[in-house]
């Protein structure tokens, strides 16, 4: 298929990129040389992605997409490039051939590509392509990683490799000449309003097909100039604004009143007139973006039936998350509100305490039991009306009672639910008191809680890398937040002979934070199965 084929064919669902789709059709076609390196650069919501995505589909070149906003670290983001290539070549299941599925170098990702691409079954790979998707806002990226892997491509004939920025790349900042680079534009006002007009209007009742059609393209112009074209909203954007006012903008034509000034029918101007305030009330609503969504009035008057019923079953004013996000997230809370020195107590299975809830705490009331009489026998022996031997001074020994560990509970680890929260965990509120935990640790309590583990879990990949995908999302969520974005250190005491318990400056980007209150976490939770009380050491009877 020629390059001008490709971007026909893809022109009627994605327009006005028709020239990028030439340039990239011409350069990754199938039996011609390819560049080692392309850059495609461009803002956000300029359909970089996609144009890339679809004309590769389209010239049928084997490719891998990886996505880099979703690694968390340098390393997890070459892990998945190799599992990425893997699935493309059909040769997952031959993970423990390209070292087990793991990768820690640059250097050792061009060999294990190297081998992989080289010793494919059947038909030679003759090109691959690599897309890096959003690779400029990789985190934790050291300052040559994208050097090194715009080289992989130099150094493996048949790889190419497409790095997608979201912003103008400086000069030479692939330390590279040569490079072909790939502008993506924002959209122009013209270019904007024939995406949204080749979409067609939305479908409203009681409105002829004529009617709209001689509306809505006068409709989306205004709505650009008044509210996407000032706030450089992406076409997306765009799209779901018109979807939401163009039914109230042709209310007064559904509803039956009548045109002002004595006319048979309403044009646009005077339905502009009539709708100013839309523009102002309604259309900055919708620009801002919730995460929950606002219930729709009633349309039939019976408000007085709706707020009764919703006084008897009012829903959870907190969003809900899937059942794998919700249990990550879990294990984050656990891992930031439990000391680790008690893992061994709460989390392992080699524990005699850690087989239920009622083990671990009937294990700790026996535990308090002894200690409290020991107290008691401390102090009748301390009593200054008991006679003492002289010559025979006696040591002061220290005790660990149940007052002492539940406020070390209160003030290092201890519990979630903040006073007038629903029912769930009592004690204080400890989003101040997070603790911040490595990913290894998250891991381990993450196979520790699971409600549903594996049958067989030998036979299984690995999980880690789907973890670290979820914890990419939590944390554009502000769910979880790296260490040092909750500037732990000052929270963090300092430990026996003086030496800081807490992370230093040398771990804190692999150390991480949950940012939730604790009665959210324990009622979502409850949803999945997992008792966040049974696994805290706070919530001890």
């Amino acid at each position: 298929m020629l390059p001008i084929h490709v971007a026909q064919s893809l022109s009627p669902q994605w327009p006005c990129r028709e020239l990028q789709s030439r340039q990239l059709a011409s350069l990754f076609a199938p039996g011609l040389s390819s560049p080692p390196t392309v850059v495609v650069h461009g803002i956000s919501a300029t359909c970089k992605s996609t144009i890339v995505s679809n004309v590769l589909s389209t010239i049928q070149v084997p490719h891998a997409i990886v996505r880099s906003p979703e690694c968390i670290t340098g390393r997890h983001l070459l892990t998945k490039i190799l599992w990425a290539i893997l699935d493309a070549l059909g040769r997952r299941d031959e993970w423990e051939r390209f070292g087990k599925g793991r990768c820690e170098h640059v250097s050792s990702l061009t060999v294990l590509l190297g081998e992989c691409l080289a010793s494919t079954p059947g038909k030679p790979v003759e090109k691959f392509i690599l897309v890096l998707d959003g690779i400029d806002k990789q985190r934790e990226a050291p300052p040559t990683l994208l050097s090194a892997l715009a080289r992989l491509g130099e150094v493996i004939p048949s790889l190419s490799v497409v790095l997608i920025l979201s912003s103008t790349p400086r000069p030479l900042f692939l330390q590279a000449t040569g490079v072909p680079h790939i502008s993506f534009p924002p959209y122009t006002r013209k270019e904007a309003t024939t995406i949204i007009l080749n979409a067609g209007a939305p479908a409203v009742l009681g409105l002829a097909a004529e009617t709209s059609s001689q509306l809505y393209p006068h409709f989306v112009s205004a709505v650009y100039d008044s509210l996407v074209g000032p706030t450089a909203s992406s076409i997306p954007a765009f799209k779901t604004i018109c979807e939401k006012l163009w039914p109230q903008f042709v209310s007064p034509i559904t509803n039956g009143e009548a045109p002002p000034g004595g006319n048979e029918d309403w044009d646009f101007s005077r339905l502009l007139v009539k709708n100013r305030a839309l523009f102002r009330r309604r259309g900055e609503a919708a620009l801002v973006h919730h995460i929950v969504t606002e219930d729709t009035p009633p349309a039939n008057g019976s408000l007085l039936k709706s707020s009764s019923s919703l006084a008897v079953s009012a829903p959870s004013p907190l969003p809900s998350l899937p059942y794998f996000a919700t249990l990550v997230l879990t294990s984050a809370y656990l891992a930031s509100h439990t000391p680790q020195r008690l893992d061994t107590i709460f989390f392992s299975k080699f524990s005699s305490s850690s087989l239920s809830a009622r083990n671990k705490r009937a294990h700790h009331r026996r535990r308090l039991k002894v200690l409290s009489q020991a107290q008691a026998s401390d102090q009748k022996a301390q009593d200054p009306s008991t006679p003492k031997r002289r010559g025979k001074g006696s040591r002061t020994k220290t005790r660990i009672t149940k007052s002492i560990l539940d406020s070390a509970f209160a003030t290092s680890s201890a519990t979630t639910s903040a006073p007038g929260g629903g029912p769930g965990i009592m004690g204080p509120s400890t989003i101040l008191t997070a603790r911040p935990f490595p990913l290894e640790r998250l891991i381990a309590i993450y196979h520790a809680i699971d409600p549903n583990p594996p049958a067989n879990a030998s036979r299984l990949t690995a999980i880690a890398d789907t973890i670290y995908a979820e914890l990419a999302t939590l944390r554009r969520l502000r769910l979880v937040v790296p260490a040092a974005g909750r500037a732990s250190g000052s929270r963090m005491g300092l430990g026996s002979g003086g030496v800081n318990s807490g992370n230093t400056t040398a771990d804190v980007g692999e150390k991480w934070c949950v940012n939730v209150s604790g009665d959210w976490i324990g009622e979502m939770a409850k949803g999945i199965g997992v008792e966040v009380g049974e696994w805290l050491a706070g919530g001890l009877d």
